[in-house]
């Protein structure tokens, strides 16, 4: 029997929320983790019968201790990178762009993915996890989406499949192929082909728990997400969508009507949609990190979603055009940028993003029963998580009761 014992913790963020802290503070007390589990939480005298002799005893009098980042929305898996683009858009235009590089935006990342091999994507994806373990991130969302065709989609997925089986973190998987659709199929077309070809293959070697749509102007109306999205669940994925980035044709209200587990971007979402949201149980997710990279016009709206009494995630969006991979720095952002408290943004990228992806039964608080996955961070004060920019403060991190970084 593997035992792990936080002593002493200077400030304890259950998540565990009550009606005096949304992240549930507690200080100086203690965390005893059995085998996979937190087993118990009381001061230290109380806990003397439960540790046995050969237990680990950390010392945490002068640290935070909190949960493992939950990442709910990214797409990590992906050839390459874009930043020959990125750089030229410090000083040039999307147009100027366009005419000095022959591939851009997703079209580029869509050739990178289809030509690259396995042992790339796989030797790529498993570096980025890393760095996100050490950076606090113990479960992590990823979405296909850099494929469209049959092949490439089916390959991101299956090798997500694999760093499941080999990554540290928890991984939940998402097909997105719906991120576009191949121009000379036509989108029609298209959409039966992933209806008839590939989600039925997707079901028979259970390759994506959720299934996503980008429900903007340009890339498909609210009827296509809808069908789409029923679809998918009769093949036994979740609803999530891309919405509101860009504009606001419907999405949020498809969300609201198919149940989505969570809806993502948001920046043009209205309070009356918001409330059919909340209603429904949707979470938004709120991706500070591409306000910030793409200069958006129109960031994401926090009190909207106070107002309607939405659940909130924070996620970091990883992508080939918005190469974030610290939870931290996106709470950085959504604090000082989009006005959010320092405690609404720990909750959100920790219990919000176990919400958004339905598995705040297991993940997301430090509460006894459910399972260890805890970083420990470095200071003495949790507000440094948001003060302290581009600092990594994590010193430790246990994922379900083992000792990883």
């Amino acid at each position: 029997m593997q035992q792990i014992l936080l002593k002493n913790c200077k400030q304890l963020l259950t998540m565990e929320s009550d009606c005096q802290s949304l992240i549930g503070l507690k200080e100086c007390m203690s965390v005893l983790i059995e085998n996979e589990k937190i087993k118990k939480i009381d001061k230290f005298q109380n806990l003397s019968e439960d540790i046995q002799k050969d237990c680990n005893i950390i010392d945490c009098s002068s640290k935070v201790v909190m949960p493992g980042y939950v990442d709910a929305h990214t797409h990590l898996i992906f050839g390459k990178s874009r930043v020959e683009e990125y750089c030229l858009g410090f000083t040039k235009t999307s147009q100027d762009i366009k005419k000095i590089l022959p591939r851009t935006g997703l079209a580029l990342s869509m050739y990178y993915t289809k030509n690259a091999s396995d042992e790339e994507l796989i030797t790529s994806s498993t570096e980025k996890l890393n760095r996100m373990l050490k950076n606090g991130t113990t479960t992590i969302e990823i979405k296909s989406g850099y494929g469209i065709d049959k092949n490439t989609e089916l390959k991101q997925l299956r090798l997500i499949k694999k760093l499941k089986d080999i990554s540290k973190q928890t991984i939940f998987s998402t097909y997105l192929g719906a991120h576009y659709w191949d121009t000379n199929m036509g989108k029609q077309k298209y959409i039966e082909f992933m209806i008839k070809e590939v989600m039925p293959i997707i079901k028979d070697e259970n390759l994506a728990q959720f299934s996503d749509v980008w429900c903007d102007d340009g890339y498909y109306t609210a009827e296509e997400s809808e069908t789409i999205l029923e679809t998918a669940k009769k093949y036994g994925m979740i609803p999530t969508l891309h919405t509101e980035c860009y504009s606001a044709i419907g999405g949020a209200r498809v969300a609201a009507k198919v149940k989505a587990a969570n809806a993502g971007h948001l920046n043009y979402l209205s309070l009356e949609d918001a409330k059919l949201m909340s209603k429904a149980g949707v979470v938004g997710i709120l991706i500070p990190t591409t306000d910030f990279s793409v200069r958006h016009p129109k960031p994401f709206n926090i009190e909207i979603l106070r107002n309607a009494n939405m659940k909130m995630a924070i996620a970091t969006n990883l992508n080939p055009g918005n190469w974030a991979e610290s939870m931290a720095f996106s709470m950085q952002l959504a604090c000082r940028n989009h006005s959010m408290s320092t405690e609404e943004a720990i909750y959100s990228a920790t219990m919000g993003g176990a919400q958004a992806l339905r598995i705040e039964d297991m993940y997301g608080s430090i509460k006894e029963g459910k399972y260890a996955d805890i970083q420990i961070i470095n200071t003495d004060d949790y507000r440094d998580i948001v003060y302290k920019l581009a600092v990594n403060l994590v010193e430790t991190v246990i994922k379900t009761g083992s000792i990883v970084i």
